[in-house]
């Protein structure tokens, strides 16, 4: 039975047979001129021939069968790169859903920020006009001052029956007044919350996206490694064979085996296929930088970072400025912003920092801006110079107001973290 031997062992055998063959004639020979009646070398001869042409074919054989081996191994990886394919193309089909539920959620977002823009106005309206309700009574009084006023002052009962109905009337729509802020409030709460969960949402589904992404990148990555380790594989057992036959036939030929068949192997070390199979990782997705931004003209501000966040990207903080209006003794009162629109004393809009990469992508997205507990939607309308990058965004003035402040120089430089809708 022929015993399966490695392929540098089996070599080795060849050599070594062929070797014990060339001391065997360099003994025999002496002994038949010595001798010449003795025929056993015309005899040995032959037999010995035969031996090595039979080693050598077997080494073929066994080369043949490493081959064969090695094609199994490339069969079986490309196997599994088909595998690997078929679950890319699944992979793709989720991220494309994925993807549409993103912008599904995105255009949700939009709505719910716009609703939020003008349940916020709403409430700035609202609290203007309690404020000068309440100015008003601090002038006159108040309502026990009123009441006494019209007493005194009445000149008839008929009078004093009007001026108590009339002071009545303002009385109940100041209380109606009150409840309406309360009910704007609370709404322009609930938008709040629900923007805020569907932007959580919209977070969730960006990492399952990536996840995705990540996952149909190492899956082919790895399939073809190992495909491509299984081919070089199969390309050094088909070299060896053919030398080994190439060298089998010259043998044959010649009638003699001058020399063990045997080669030389140029990759000792070489790998199975699957040893040198690499995890592969997607480059990681770029985190956002707070940004940060100095004075800013009519055209608003800029951040001392060169890629400002984005939107879907989460939370960052940043310097946020104020600018425009009759308290900045630097801009026009009403201005215009970089979008064309106006810039005036109650102007809901924001500017970036021209220092950021592509920064006029920004304009028109909706900004969510929290301060102390507070917080408020702007639009981005507007640019700047902002010190060349030391500041996020600049604030109109209709947005430090809402954060209940009266002037610029009251706002100054506060930190505030935002997020683009």
């Amino acid at each position: 039975m022929v015993r399966t031997m490695p392929t540098s062992r089996r070599a080795r055998a060849v050599a070594r047979g062929a070797l014990a063959c060339l001391v065997a004639l360099g003994l025999a020979l002496p002994a038949a001129f010595a001798d010449p009646g003795r025929s056993a070398w015309a005899d040995e001869a032959p037999a010995a021939e035969a031996g090595e042409a039979e080693a050598a074919q077997q080494a073929a054989d066994e080369a043949q069968e490493a081959l064969d081996e090695a094609q199994s191994a490339v069969d079986d990886a490309q196997s599994t790169l088909d595998d690997a394919e078929g679950r890319a193309a699944s992979i793709a089909s989720d991220y494309e859903a994925l993807e549409q539920e993103i912008a599904e959620l995105q255009a949700r977002i939009d709505e719910t920020a716009a609703q939020a823009m003008e349940a916020q106005a709403a409430v700035v309206e609202g609290r203007n006009a309690l404020a000068k309700s309440a100015a008003y009574e601090y002038a006159n009084g108040g309502a026990a001052e009123s009441v006494l006023s019209l007493l005194f002052e009445s000149s008839d009962f008929g009078e004093l029956l009007r001026n108590l109905a009339y002071l009545d009337s303002i009385m109940r729509y100041q209380a109606d007044e009150v409840a309406a802020q309360k009910e704007r409030s609370a709404r322009f709460d609930a938008l709040v919350a629900e923007l805020n969960s569907q932007k959580d949402a919209q977070d969730a589904k960006l990492a399952e996206l990536e996840q995705k992404r990540a996952e149909a990148e190492q899956a082919a990555a790895e399939a073809s490694t190992q495909l491509q380790s299984a081919q070089s594989e199969r390309s050094d057992q088909a070299s060896r064979l053919e030398e080994l036959k190439r060298k089998a036939e010259e043998a044959a030929a010649a009638g003699e085996l001058s020399e063990p068949v045997a080669v030389e192997e140029a990759n000792t070390n070489t790998m199975r296929p699957g040893d040198q199979q690499q995890e592969v990782k997607p480059d990681p997705a770029p985190q956002p930088d707070a940004g940060e931004g100095d004075d800013a003209g009519t055209g608003g501000s800029s951040s001392g970072n060169n890629t400002g966040p984005s939107a879907g990207a989460g939370w960052s903080t940043g310097i946020a400025s104020a600018y425009g209006g009759s308290t900045d003794p630097y801009t026009p009162n009403p201005g215009v912003t970089a979008t064309g629109d106006v810039c005036d004393d109650w102007s809901m809009g924001v500017a970036v920092p021209m220092a950021w990469d592509r920064y006029w992508q920004y304009y028109g997205r909706t900004v969510e801006i929290s301060y102390n507990g507070i917080t408020v939607f702007a639009i981005v309308n507007d640019c700047g110079y902002m010190g060349g990058g030391s500041r996020s965004l600049d604030l109109q003035p209709g947005v430090w107001k809402a954060f209940g402040y009266s002037s610029c120089t009251e706002w100054g430089l506060r930190t505030v973290q935002y997020r683009f809708l």
